[in-house]
């Protein structure tokens, strides 16, 4: 039987975040910390637990694939199956874009994010955010923002939906719970941004917008155009927030990673000498209120035109609550 672990102050650290954007928006759009940090616990009747550790030679590994990438791991498996060092492997599985990590033994010295200081609150309802996310963390964010009073258009093309949109709940017409209250305030467009030309609609969005939110990977941004540089030369005004796994100054910086993943590494998910489990993924709630207080400050101009939020920084700052 998997014994499901939490940090210890997670959901103090949600109501310090909460409080901050609270005081930068002047009114409370959170709500209860706890319902954010608890989703899958809150919003969906019997939530999928992530995957235990997999044991891999002298170590243990987070394999936290989706249906995609399940065909890809077994080849890959397949050619690894000599390499028992689970660092090694886990550098190799990225190369082929599977969002595995090792297990490590303790926390990475990270400081935490600087949330900026903000001395006024912002009135939201003239900004216009564009939405580059999924999933959780990202979505999240925006979420919050628009509840504030922003225009926020989430990008989701329909030939590759939010992978939350068939996640736990959904009775087979993409609205599971989760993906449905992470998005219930926003307009959905339905742009493929690997055809995107200018002058098309979504430069047209960019060229409105006042800041613009992505959890893509820094590698598909590049692979993109829309890396800060190329997005500021189309709007030279707009704020970037960009949402990874890792902090820039990591030798993990582009690697594909989700919460579980996160936590694995980040020596969190080894307690008592032993792997553990996270009961759900908690570094994206933290990393999305981290976010949504980063592009408010962002919005006022208080912060940064450009911003980075990881969420190994966001697991990092647990450490730095009192």
């Amino acid at each position: 039987m998997t014994d499901y672990w939490l940090p210890a102050n997670l959901h103090e650290r949600g109501v310090e975040l909460a409080d901050v954007i609270v005081s930068r928006v002047g009114t409370d759009i959170v709500g209860p910390a706890d319902y954010w940090i608890e989703m899958p616990e809150r919003v969906v009747d019997e939530p999928t637990r992530p995957q235990p550790a997999t044991s891999w030679g002298d170590g243990f590994i987070c394999l936290d694939l989706g249906p995609d990438d399940k065909d890809t791991w077994t080849r890959f498996e397949a050619l690894a199956e000599t390499d028992h060092d689970p660092e090694s492997v886990a550098r190799r599985a990225q190369v082929w874009r599977l969002p595995v990590t090792p297990y490590r033994k303790s926390p990475t010295p990270l400081p935490p994010h600087d949330l900026g200081y903000c001395s006024r609150t912002i009135d939201s309802k003239s900004l216009t955010v564009i939405d580059l996310t999924s999933m959780w963390a990202g979505p999240l964010c925006t979420e919050l923002l628009a509840r504030s009073g922003a225009r926020v258009i989430k990008i989701e093309p329909s030939c590759r939906p939010d992978g939350l949109r068939y996640g736990d709940g959904d009775n087979g017409l993409g609205q599971a719970p989760m993906f449905k209250e992470l998005n219930k305030s926003k307009e959905i467009a339905d742009i493929d941004l690997r055809y995107c030309s200018e002058g098309g609609e979504f430069h047209r969005l960019l060229r409105a917008a006042d800041l613009i939110v992505t959890s893509l990977s820094p590698r598909a941004n590049m692979n993109l155009g829309i890396t800060p540089e190329q997005l500021r030369s189309i709007n030279p005004d707009i704020a970037v927030l960009t949402i990874t796994a890792f902090t820039s100054a990591s030798d993990e910086s582009d690697w594909v990673a989700y919460g579980t993943g996160v936590h694995a590494t980040s020596g969190y998910g080894w307690q008592m000498g032993r792997p553990v489990t996270p009961a759900f993924s908690y570094p994206d709630p933290l990393a999305g209120l981290e976010a949504c207080a980063v592009a408010l400050g962002q919005m006022m101009r208080d912060l940064p035109q450009v911003c980075r939020i990881s969420l190994d920084k966001s697991v990092a700052a647990l450490e730095c609550t009192p």
